[in-house]
């Protein structure tokens, strides 16, 4: 039945329906014209069953009933017409069994041998259901004694009675095969055998007084066959009168195969009732068994509980030795600080006192020219006292304002200058800390072009791009190599209403006492390693389950702390990094590189946070990119830091885009760009929050920037990663939408001259 037709079609009025009921109902009357030709006994149940067959399926045919799929008038004939077959097959077994046709007319009563199969069939209770038929057997039978027996577990071959009808004073006994040779013989050729003379073997006559008749006579013993053996033995017997047992032995052998039965269904029985004793002994010993293992694990689970919070204390252990390491390391760093300030004391003290001593020296021989001239020179004497004293009071007071001088030095880290230019891009102002890192005089950079400050072709870029104004932010900052010093710049527009009216620049330069602190920081970030390595030691040593089974809320605070410390490591490696590139230790190695193959790579790096975040990335790629000029380690760096912060912001189920495509240099000399552009879903960044993206260290002591992903310093070593491959990276951000973060870097010039050629 096709699908479209069975959402709109009742299956009674679709015409596969009504075929298969038109051929019911030509198989109907060809039914009961076969009755009516040739009859047969029974035909009248069956010519009504069919009757009612055709009736229904004709009914269906012409009146179809749209619900439910089943036919009503079809099924009350079903209720009708197999009983009515029933009925019939049961009257042909009847007709074909094993008494002939003439018992039937002759009125046999059948009721004693439904009466004896009643009995029979109560097999739950046992020996007691085959005693309690033995009266019903007698009367079925029609004799005057009679006796079951069972075979004996015994050494010896022999047969246990079980009951006698009528009953006599004496139990049922035990009796061996081979003391009444009529019972051997039965249970040999299993077939009944029947004894009318006693006296011929009187063995056999003697069994009907074991089992306490006073009587003998005509005796049979008929075995109960069943599927291999012999189940039983069924002793029949006229006691009075001596009437032979011939007549009698079609109904004994019709008993005898009711009582195999019977006593085939209460062997099985009894095997299954001590199977299922043998069951029961097995299910409790392995309920003893399995309490004894639970009270195991109980103990092995109390013992793994221990250990666990054995374990706790030790990691609190460990984090008060780190807090502890963290704060020795500080007052390493305030005594080592207080050691040169004092070192810087002394060195004053001994000049100070090497200067006093060469005056005492002056002064000494002065006072001896003084003593020789005393009488003459006293008035001048006084006045040359007068003149020392105030030479000491000066020279003290110089001492306080150098003393001043030198703190105030020392904690300067960073020389930085300054310089304005007018709206053409012309210097007209500078000062002298841009004069001393520059190296330049102030009539050498007074009218110079911003362009020609530096020799580096990206500072002239992002020069012309601030005066063009196809910048897009009014302040653009970026690293330059100067005499073998880092400088940072940055640029800023001075803007009014009529548009810009001149430019500014700030120049810092990092000292040797900044480079000391950087250093000392990446020296206490690898000093932290070695506790923290201990740590997932000992993390992946009790995950690994080798010193005794986790509970499942162990597993996960184990696998929290694990998180947490990995989470550290990255931290310190990123604080190792930024310091190293402040430092100026990192090497850079430009090669030729593919982008979108490093780009690719950094997604397969953080798949399995975007998976677990329900995010998909889009790659909005450039059909081909030419190589860019840069280090694949640095680039790779600066794409996992920019994907992971859009992975941390990005709302789930989003979608977060990857574009790339190459800018053409807008004047010749200046080389040709890739640009990069990743864009997340994380609402968006407030405009005053946006300068402090890049900043290094910033969270330390602020709250969060809402709308950023990355919680460390990774914005910070993009940037600077991009600014020391000779590239430029900014902030675009729509609030309420997301932020894109941009970076350029130039295009291998090898690849432009081969694409020019």
């Amino acid at each position: 039945w096709p699908s479209v037709e069975a959402t709109g079609v009742a299956y009674n009025t679709y015409w596969q329906a009504r075929v298969w009921d038109g051929w019911a109902l030509a198989l109907v009357v060809l039914a009961i014209v076969s009755l009516v030709v040739w009859p047969r006994p029974g035909g009248a149940f069956l010519f009504a069953a069919f009757l009612v067959w055709g009736v229904a399926y004709a009914v269906q045919l012409i009146f179809p009933s749209l619900t439910p799929h089943l036919s009503g008038p079809v099924r009350l004939a079903n209720l009708i017409g197999v009983p009515l077959i029933a009925a019939v097959a049961f009257q042909e077994v009847a007709t074909a069994g094993g008494v002939s046709g003439e018992a039937l007319t002759a009125g046999v009563d059948w009721h004693p041998l439904l009466d004896v199969l009643r009995h029979l069939g109560r097999v739950e209770e046992g020996e007691k259901a085959l005693t309690a038929a033995l009266a019903r057997i007698q009367r079925y039978i029609g004799v005057e004694g009679v006796a079951l027996g069972v075979p004996a577990v015994d050494a010896v071959p022999s047969v246990r009675f079980i009951g006698v009808y009528p009953p006599t004073l004496n139990d049922p006994p035990t009796v061996p095969l081979d003391d009444h040779s009529v019972l051997a013989r039965a249970v040999r050729s299993r077939e009944p055998q029947s004894l009318s003379d006693p006296d011929r073997e009187p063995d056999s006559a003697s069994l009907l007084a074991r089992l306490g008749f006073e009587h003998s006579g005509p005796l049979m013993v008929v075995p109960l066959v069943g599927e291999r053996d012999v189940l039983g033995l069924l002793v029949l017997a006229n006691l009075v009168g001596e009437r032979p047992l011939a007549e009698e032995e079609e109904r004994a052998r019709v008993v005898a195969q009711t009582l195999a039965v019977a006593i085939a269904h209460l062997n099985l029985r009894r095997a299954a009732e001590q199977r299922a004793e043998e069951l029961s002994a097995v299910m409790q010993r392995q309920e003893a068994e399995r309490a004894k293992s639970v009270a195991s694990l109980q103990a092995e689970l109390e013992q793994a509980r221990e250990e666990a919070q054995a374990f706790a204390r030790r990691v609190a252990e460990m984090e008060e030795e780190v807090a502890r390491h963290r704060k020795q390391a500080q007052e390493f760093a305030q005594l080592f600080q207080m050691e040169q300030e004092h070192a810087q004391e002394a060195a004053q003290v001994a000049a100070q006192a090497a200067i006093y001593e060469a005056e005492l020296k002056e002064l000494a021989e002065a006072r001896e020219t003084l003593e020789e001239e005393l009488n003459r020179w006293k008035q001048r004497a006084e006045r040359l006292e007068q003149e020392r004293e105030r030479l000491e009071a000066q020279v003290e007071a110089l001492q306080k304002v150098t003393e001043a001088s030198q703190a105030e030095a020392a904690q300067e880290t960073v020389v930085s200058g300054s310089l304005v230019a007018d709206a053409r891009g012309n210097i007209i102002l500078v000062d002298g800390g841009a004069r001393r890192l520059l190296q330049a005089s102030q009539e050498e950079l007074r009218g110079m072009p911003l362009g020609a400050l530096f020799a580096d072709p990206l500072w002239a870029q992002t020069v012309d791009s601030l005066l063009s104004g196809d910048a897009e932010e009014d302040v653009v900052g970026i690293t330059l190599e100067q005499n073998g010093h880092l400088i940072r710049a940055e640029l800023s527009r001075l803007a009014t209403k009529e548009g810009p009216s001149g430019y500014a620049v700030l120049l810092q330069s990092k000292t040797e006492e900044e480079e000391n602190r950087a250093e000392m920081i990446a020296s206490l970030a690898h000093e932290l390693r070695t506790p923290m390595t201990s740590i997932v030691g000992y993390t992946d040593l009790l995950l690994g389950e080798s010193l005794g089974i986790l509970g499942e809320m162990q597993r996960k605070f184990l696998q929290r702390v694990k998180a947490n410390i990995e989470r550290m490591g990255d931290l310190l490696n990123d604080i190792i990094e930024v310091t190293a590139m402040e430092s100026g230790r990192v090497e850079l190695r430009p090669e030729p590189v593919d982008l979108i193959t490093v780009i690719e790579e950094a997604i397969m790096g953080l798949s399995a946070r975007f998976r677990e975040r329900d995010l998909s990335v889009r790659l909005d790629m450039a059909l081909a990119l030419p190589p860019v000029r840069a280090d694949r380690d640095a680039l790779y760096q600066i794409m996992l830091h920019l994907l992971s912060n859009a992975c941390q912001c990005s709302r789930e189920g989003t979608e977060i885009v990857v574009s790339g495509h190459l800018e053409e240099a807008e004047r010749e000399g200046l080389p040709s760009y890739v640009r990069v552009s990743v864009s997340d879903t994380g609402g968006g960044i407030a405009p005053e929050d946006r300068p402090k993206v890049f900043q290094r260290f910033y969270r330390a002591d602020r709250p969060l920037i809402a709308g950023l992903g990355e919680t460390g310093i990774g914005m910070a070593i993009a940037k600077t990663l991009v600014e020391a491959l000779g590239g430029r990276i900014w902030l675009e951000s729509e609030m309420g939408v997301g932020s894109t973060f941009s970076f350029i870097l130039p295009v291998d010039r090898g690849e432009e001259e081969g694409e020019e050629a």
